[in-house]
């Protein structure tokens, strides 16, 4: 059996606001007639559910203008 995966590149980054757990199960404290939980599905408001969020563009030297 072939080692673990190598790491690879992605186009995304874990969302730093809900660190990739982007919907949330809350208990709003009320019960169904079968005596399971009401629950309310939240979205992470920054990723909007997605769990990542894209990666923001670097400078580079050629970027940047400098004044003479």
């Amino acid at each position: 059996m072939p080692g673990p995966n190598p790491a690879t590149i992605t186009s995304a980054r874990i969302c730093p606001n809900c660190d990739g757990f982007a919907t949330a199960a809350i208990p709003a404290g009320t019960r169904h007639r079968d005596g399971t939980r009401v629950l309310l599905h939240v979205d992470c408001g920054t990723c909007h559910g997605a769990g990542t969020v894209p990666l923001r563009p670097r400078l580079t030297m050629a970027d940047v203008e400098v004044a003479a």
